[in-house]
């Protein structure tokens, strides 16, 4: 399989979008961002070409000829969806790999019936990129999932932790430990996926960053800001089960966020992947020290 040159990136401005598309210029490829907006700043999109989408067949189509890869990085809800009309359009141009909005933790082999639920869509995606695959022989897909998003956790204040204030909200004991990457090592995952296409081809690969707790996360904060932070405790059942009620009211951001966080720091669990089932050395991934990744974010 030949080397990739030309990139278009779906939601390259959002919150994994930009850290991906800095990486790919970085690494010398050609990027198109493709966005709905007409409204953004053009210096935010230096190196970049720019181009504005209705996301319809048509439309994709036109704006993937001549793309050798796909990459979505669109948000979750129904943007996750309308992948498989992007994966259309991309079989439909001739494009070579498509890379799905993945990243998160995984919708294969998930351990927690809360998660299988949240990720049907996902799951339902993959099957259909095995399937055009198949029907293509010229497409091919790869997934990257990196557990929860490290750097979305902490910024969001999802994971219960506020720099600006020195506060922390702890679930249960905050002992239950799981996978976590950063989103610039997710990013360079996708760049070392388009520089060696054959090696990650209709692949779904794992990397990760850190197996990590709330307790530990709080820890090393503690110790960067030389300061006791002031600590509240949630029960996390109580919250999994008011996401699902919120869900069900209507109210699908708040739900899903009470859901995930109920149900990833419940009591003790551990809920990382095993090591040797990694991609991180066949991707070229370098180690990321927690305290040193937490100071640098602080």
């Amino acid at each position: 399989m030949a080397s990739f040159r030309n990139i278009a990136v779906l939601g390259g401005t959002g919150q994994v979008g930009r850290p991906i598309v800095k990486a790919l210029i970085d690494a010398d490829f050609t990027v198109t961002v493709v966005t709905r907006s007409s409204s953004l700043n053009p210096k935010e999109l230096n190196g970049t070409i720019f181009v504005t989408s209705d996301y319809t067949y048509e439309s994709l189509v036109k704006i993937f000829a001549g793309q050798d890869a796909v990459v979505s990085a669109v948000a979750a809800g129904p943007p996750i969806v309308a992948q498989k009309v992007m994966v259309d359009a991309a079989c439909q141009a001739g494009v070579r790999r498509f890379i799905p909005s993945e990243y998160g933790s995984s919708s294969i082999d998930q351990p927690l019936e809360d998660f299988k639920k949240l990720m049907a869509p996902k799951t339902q995606l993959i099957g259909y990129l095995r399937a055009k695959c198949r029907l293509h022989p010229h497409f091919s897909w790869t997934c990257l999932s990196g557990g929860a998003l490290f750097d979305v956790g902490i910024h969001s204040g999802a994971w219960g932790f506020s720099v600006s204030e020195r506060t922390a909200t702890i679930f249960d004991t905050g002992e239950a430990r799981f996978d976590s990457t950063t989103i610039p090592t997710m990013a360079q995952g996708v760049v070392s996926v388009l520089k060696r296409p054959v090696d990650s081809a209709n692949q779904y690969l794992l990397i990760r960053s850190f197996i990590v707790s709330q307790s530990e996360i709080l820890a090393d904060l503690e110790d960067i800001t030389q300061s006791k932070w002031r600590v509240s405790y949630v029960n996390a059942e109580n919250l999994r089960q008011e996401g699902w009620r919120l869900l069900a009211g209507g109210n699908p951001k708040k739900g899903i966020e009470s859901i995930v966080r109920g149900a990833l720091f419940q009591g003790q669990r551990d809920i990382s992947v095993s090591q040797d089932i990694l991609a991180n050395t066949q991707l070229g991934l370098p180690t990321t020290n927690l305290r040193d990744y937490l100071e640098s974010m602080v």
